[in-house]
C-alpha cells in the first residue's frame, strides 16, 4: 500500500454504505475517504500532498475493510507502486543485480543483495526464467523501479531457510488475472480461496501487478485451484461455492 493517511473527524460514516466512485486524475478525495474515519490507508491510484488526498488514475475508487481506498483501473494495465508486492520473471543476471519483468511498462530492478541475510559471499543465484515475489521498493519516473526481497518491518527469516516471505517461487504455475480480481484475492474473506482450502492443501502467492503463483503437492490440484481462481471472476459470489464444488467433482479420487 502506498502509506497512512490521519486526520481528526467528528464522526465516520458507516463503510457499509460504500459504493465504488467514478474518479480522475487531479481529483481531490479528501473529503470522500475521510469520512468514513481518522485512519485511512492509501492504497495504489492515490497520493498524499500534506494534508490531501488526490487521485492519480482513471478508474472506480473503492474500499477494503477495514480502512483501505485504492483505485480500480480501468486499463487494466499494472503501474508500479511503493510497497506494493509484486511476482515477477528474472530476464537479466548481472553482477550485481537482477532485471526483472513485473508487467509494467518498463522493467524493474533487483540489487543482488535485496535478501534477507544475503552477503557479497553469500546471496541467491537466479538464473534467467526464475520467478520471483518480491516487494515494490521505490519508483521515480526517471529510472527504473526498484525491487526487494527484504522484509521492511517485522519477523525476519534468511533466504537460506526457504521459509522467508519473499524470494524465489520454486515449482508450481504462474498464471494473470485481471487487477480486479487481485483485490478480490487479497480480501482475507476471499469466497474462492475459502472455499478451495476447506479441500485442497495448496500455497499461493498474489502480485499486485495481475500475476498468481500456484503450487501443490498434487499436479491436478495445482490445476483445479487455478481454473477456479480465473472462473470467479465471472461468477456472482454466492455461486462460487457452487462453482467449485463441480470443479471438485472432477478431481481424481486418492
Amino acid at each position: 500500500m502506498a502509506g497512512k493517511y490521519s486526520v481528526e473527524t467528528s464522526q465516520s460514516a458507516s463503510t457499509s454504505s460504500f459504493s465504488p466512485i467514478p474518479v480522475v486524475p487531479g481529483e481531490d478525495l479528501t473529503k470522500v475517504v475521510t469520512q468514513f474515519g481518522s485512519q485511512i490507508v492509501t492504497g495504489s491510484g492515490l497520493i498524499q500532498e500534506q494534508n490531501k488526498i488526490f487521485c492519480v488514475l482513471s478508474g472506480n475508487l473503492n474500499f477494503t475493510k477495514p480502512n483501505t481506498f485504492w483505485v480500480d483501473r480501468r486499463d487494466n494495465k499494472y503501474i508500479p507502486y511503493r510497497e506494493d508486492t509484486v511476482i515477477g520473471v528474472i530476464t537479466q543476471q548481472y553482477s550485481e543485480a537482477y532485471t526483472v519483468n513485473i508487467d509494467a511498462s518498463t522493467r524493474a530492478v533487483l540489487p543482488t543483495l535485496a535478501f534477507d541475510g544475503a552477503s557479497k559471499r553469500n546471496h541467491p543465484n537466479l538464473p534467467v526464467g526464475s520467478i520471483v515475489y518480491c516487494r515494490v521498493e521505490s519508483t521515480n519516473p526517471d529510472i527504473d523501479p526498484g525491487l526487494s526481497c527484504m522484509v521492511e518491518s517485522g519477523p525476519k527469516k534468511d533466504w537460506m531457510t526457504g521459509q522467508s516471505l519473499y524470494g524465489e517461487l520454486k515449482g508450481g504455475h504462474v498464471f494473470k488475472v485481471s487487477l480486479s480480481l487481485i483485490r478480490v484475492l487479497l480480501n482475507p474473506n476471499c469466497v474462492v480461496l475459502e472455499a478451495l482450502a476447506d479441500v485442497i492443501a495448496f500455497e499461493i502467492a498474489i502480485g499486485m501487478n495481475g500475476w498468481v503463483w500456484i503450487n501443490s503437492e498434487m499436479a491436478y490440484d495445482i490445476v483445479l485451484v487455478s481454473n477456479a481462481i480465473q472462473k470467479s471472476e465471472n461468477v456472482s459470489k454466492n455461486a462460487i461455492p457452487a462453482m467449485v464444488k463441480r470443479l471438485l467433482q472432477t478431481r481424481p479420487k486418492h
